[in-house]
Parts: structure tokens; sequence; C-alpha cells
């Protein structure tokens, strides 16, 4: 899966504040850490997350998929690369 990265700055801050442990509350706790940091919410928050982790506009709940794609392959979006 190729991540769409739209804002290389707003990955970067995402990829510095992605939680050690990816679990079913790791998304609420991300978003809030990424919202503090880049002054991003709402759709301007989430859907750069959900381009860049699926490559997708829509899809499942975001909570749910995280811990199914894993931290490892999380970080490797994150920077861009094909995951």
């Amino acid at each position: 899966m190729t991540p769409v990265i739209e804002d290389a700055a707003f990955a970067a801050a995402a990829l510095e504040l992605l939680p050690e442990t990816i679990d079913a509350d790791a998304w609420s706790a991300w978003t809030s850490a990424v919202k503090d940091k880049t002054g991003a919410k709402g759709k301007g928050l989430f859907m750069p997350l959900r381009l860049i982790l699926t490559g997708q506009a829509h899809g499942p709940d975001m909570a749910a998929m995280i811990p199914l794609i894993g931290r490892e392959r999380m970080i490797q979006r994150l920077k861009g690369e094909t995951a």
C-alpha cells in the first residue's frame, strides 16, 4: 500500500507522536496529541491520517484499524514508504 501524504510536516509530526503501544485506545490519544501539536482538527486532522495509513478516503473506523495495521507498518507509511 502506498500512502498518500499531502503535507510532509503533518506526517512527520504524527510520526513523532506515534504511541509505543498501538491498541484500541491509541487512536484517541494519538489524534489528540497530533491535534495539539499541529492545530489541525476535524476533517483536517482525521482525513490526512486516514490517507497516510490506508490510502483510502473512506473505510472502517480508524480506532479499530490501527491495531490491525500495526506500529511498524504505521511508521513506514508515515515516512511515505510502501508498506
